[in-house]
């Protein structure tokens, strides 16, 4: 829940990001407290990460997340060919898999075959004839990239609502990310976000041979993004902009299971201190949209 200026009794943004994370043992997550020079730094982060804060705050900042759910991944049908299930056709050749051995889970082993769109999930039938269906994510193998966001934000190295948009850019995964100051609050909604070629249907599996390819990338100025100014913004893992896809497993993406018991909330007060915006986050978490929403629509 983000509130600009205009709208706060102090005069400056309020910021509440609490982490919407499961329990787990041992813990995903653990809380952080780093101080050294040119470190001062303060929140959540995990186990793998090498001294970055994954949600928290420096001393005139904060930071946090969640998930945008963007369309980053498209299943292939690779076409067989030389009656092999290890060949496929592409553009025009018929190539060879390439195996890749990902070790061992619980003592088994875990080995896949790669084609140029990605891991091997599987085989189906498609008129009679054998398909191989292989998984495209725009963010495979460059998972660890998402960490210089967090080191830029950890280490101080943003100013302001546009240099945080700049840090975040850089970011492969598909996250709705939050930023505040003494001065502004902002929001970009990250990923590598691929163009399809024309025709293709997003909620479909694509033609592998080659014709159907990805034809770049968004770039970063074309994200969903923004400063609050004068009113509200509040997320909620839900659609961040007008006519913004989700990806095909997404189902709840819009306001109304998401955030319209926030917005309702907070527009009871014209402004509003830290304490007033946390009731009115602690109400919609105790309240059931079909009562407050469906059942005066009925009536």
């Amino acid at each position: 829940l983000m509130v600009a200026g205009k709208r706060s009794k102090s005069g400056n943004p309020l910021f509440i990001g609490g982490p919407q994370i499961g329990y787990f043992y041992p813990g995903l997550t653990l809380e952080m407290d780093l101080h050294g020079p040119g470190w001062s730094a303060r929140g959540a982060t995990s186990a793998p990460f090498p001294g970055y804060i994954l949600i928290g705050r420096r001393e005139d900042f904060a930071w946090t997340l969640t998930s945008a759910g963007a369309d980053i991944i498209d299943i292939y049908v690779e076409t067989l060919c030389e009656g092999s299930d290890t060949k496929y056709l592409y553009k025009g050749s018929c190539r060879a898999m390439r195996p890749f051995d990902a070790g061992t889970l619980d003592g088994q082993p875990v080995r896949f075959n790669r084609t140029v769109h990605g891991p091997v999930e599987g085989y189906a039938t498609i008129n009679g004839r054998r398909v191989a269906v292989s998984r495209k994510r725009s963010s495979y193998l460059l998972d660890a990239v998402d960490l210089l966001l967090f080191q830029r934000l950890t280490r101080g190295r943003v100013r302001s609502a546009r240099d945080f948009f700049k840090a975040a850019a850089v970011s492969p995964q598909t996250f709705n990310t939050f930023y505040a100051d003494d001065d502004e609050a902002a929001m970009i909604t990250t990923g590598r976000l691929p163009i399809r070629a024309k025709g293709v249907d997003q909620g479909l599996p694509t033609d592998g041979r080659g014709n159907h390819e990805w034809r770049g990338f968004l770039t970063p100025k074309e994200h969903p993004r923004g400063i609050v100014r004068s009113g509200v913004l509040h997320n909620w893992n839900n659609k961040p902009a007008r006519g913004f896809p989700a990806s095909d497993g997404q189902w709840n993406f819009g306001p109304l299971g998401r955030v319209d018991l926030l917005h309702q909330n907070t527009a009871k007060r014209r402004k509003h201190t830290l304490a007033t915006l946390t009731g009115a986050m602690n109400a919609a978490a105790t309240q059931d949209v079909r009562v407050m929403t469906f059942v005066p629509l009925l009536a």
